[in-house]
């Protein structure tokens, strides 16, 4: 067990180690700045605002460009028809021909396929007939002639083939329903809320690292008492050994105080382990690394109460003041708004939709240099209407108002839910005003009492069991009184944050809340 110098000398050092106190302020600020939910809070901001932004995108008109390439391998049914009709044109100039030969009415063969292909594209044109002699030699030389041009013509068909396309188009919603306007108005409404719900992760945030920081300077007051309680009973242990040696003491003096100092020490591991909890809970609200709160760093001094925290605050003045700076009601009461939004929304399904397109296209085969005269322009119009889906939009219209109900019942509970809030914290607030002024006169009494009790203990007149009993109720009387002044602090802090006064002039700007110095307090 160590000695009573080397726990002093542990704690000088401790102290000596300390380079920085830490305040509520401080910590609260440490704690928003590197808290990482009021950094998942602020990345949803960020996302609420690009949804605002591609809601207002439905205004604007898309454009978009597409260019496709294929290669196309056809059938062999499709490949041998596609040869046969290659071929069958000449045979059936030959055979036109050859019949015209017979008949004397044409010149050459060349001449009958010149007069049919032109015929094809263009019927108006009608066959010169030219009567010549016929000949077996002519007729010959047109049959060597079309076998060479069917071949050619077979052997020029291809089992595949390439298509090449390029588009450019546009479009833009003319008109539908208003469902672009209410979508904005929905989209910026989330926006508020996530930025009312961004300053409500703040109040929540800075009410547990209050009263984590409160729980901690409680358990350090404590040491503080089980310390002294110590100290008191090793000096009288001290004093009840050297009677003892004088042969004016007992042994179970000696082992009375033994055992005190021994209670007391325990009592101080407990205080100690509770203190080193605290730290780790403070520790991790602050963010800090591995939650280990730095051995440089140690809590401010516990304040004192004033006369200005001593008065009862008006729970009615409050309960207003409440209502007008919650964010968790800003948020329910946005929810209302949206809900209204999102009823527009569904009502625009009810009115037709009208879009304009306009596309520049063209189209290519086997070649892929495009050409200014290759591509053609559309522009168009287009209206639809949904005649019946069966009473969807219906059911959707009656869903989006019972949302909206819901949202109005939400901010009539959450309202309730403040005010409860408030005046609950409103009356711990006074019983812990009332139990602070109690503790402060009990704990003068019982000093009094244990100094009036330990000199007739050293001037034999009164008994050790009365010693003990004075110093038992002067370590709880004592340790009422920490209770009490950290209550009064903690219960003032819940308070202001049951109000919404803590994050009073709190604003968002680029997903991040700000503070603004100029916000007046609730006031009492």
């Amino acid at each position: 067990m160590s000695s009573p110098s080397a726990a002093a000398t542990e704690m000088e050092a401790r102290k000596a180690a300390v380079e920085t106190l830490l305040d509520l302020a401080m910590a609260q600020e440490m704690a928003i700045r590197d808290s990482p939910s009021i950094d998942a809070a602020e990345a949803r901001v960020t996302q609420a605002a690009a949804r605002v932004k591609q809601a207002r995108a439905a205004w604007f008109p898309t454009v978009f460009a597409t260019a496709s390439a294929s290669n196309t391998w056809i059938s062999e049914s499709d490949y041998s028809f596609a040869k046969r009709a290659a071929s069958n044109g000449f045979w059936t100039s030959f055979a036109l021909g050859t019949q015209a030969r017979l008949q004397g009415e044409v010149l050459t063969f060349a001449q009958i396929v010149s007069n049919n292909i032109s015929s094809l594209f263009n019927p108006a044109i009608q066959p010169v007939p030219l009567v010549v002699p016929n000949t077996d030699r002519a007729i010959v030389q047109d049959l060597l002639k079309t076998s060479l041009y069917s071949i050619d013509a077979r052997n020029a068909v291809k089992d595949e083939f390439e298509a090449y396309t390029i588009s450019v188009a546009a479009d833009w919603i003319v008109f539908n329903g208003f469902d672009r306007k209410f979508a904005i108005l929905e989209a910026r409404l989330g926006e508020l809320q996530t930025e009312a719900a961004l300053i409500e992760a703040h109040r929540i945030l800075l009410d547990a690292v209050a009263q984590a920081y409160y729980a901690a300077q409680l358990s350090r007051e404590n040491i503080a008492i089980a310390e002294a309680d110590e100290a008191f009973n090793q000096l009288q242990l001290k004093q009840a050994e050297l009677r003892k040696k004088v042969g004016t003491g007992s042994r179970s003096d000696v082992l009375n105080f033994q055992v005190r100092v021994n209670a007391a020490r325990a009592a101080l591991i407990t205080a100690r382990q509770s203190y080193a909890m605290a730290l780790i809970a403070l520790a991790e609200l602050l963010a800090m690394p591995e939650a280990k709160f730095p051995e440089t760093m140690d809590l401010a001094p516990l304040e004192e109460a004033s006369l200005e925290t001593l008065e009862p605050p008006d729970p009615d003045r409050l309960v207003a003041y409440a209502k007008e700076h919650r964010p968790d009601l800003q948020v329910n009461e946005l929810g209302i708004e949206r809900a209204n939004a999102v009823i527009g929304r569904a009502k625009s399904l009810f009115y037709p939709t009208v879009r304009a397109h306009v596309s520049k296209d063209a189209v290519r085969n086997n070649n892929l240099e495009f050409r200014e005269d290759d591509f053609g322009t559309t522009i168009g119009v287009t209206g639809t209407y949904e005649l019946f889906a069966g009473g969807r939009n219906l059911a959707r219209l009656r869903e989006t108002k019972a949302a909206r109900a819901e949202a109005q019942h939400l901010v009539t509970e959450t309202e309730l839910s403040v005010a409860s809030d408030v005046r609950t914290a409103v009356e711990d607030l006074r019983a812990a005003q009332e139990r602070l002024v109690l503790q402060r006169a009990n704990a003068v009494l019982v000093q009094e009492n244990r100094d009036l009790v330990q000199k007739g203990y050293e001037g034999q007149v009164e008994p050790l069991v009365r010693l003990n009993e004075a110093q038992r109720d002067l370590i709880s009387a004592q340790a009422n009184l920490a209770f009490a002044r950290v209550a009064l602090q903690a219960t003032w802090h819940r308070v202001r944050t049951s109000t919404g006064e803590t994050v009073a002039g709190y604003s968002v700007a680029d997903g991040v809340a700000t503070v603004s110095k100029d916000e007046k307090p609730a006031g009492k």
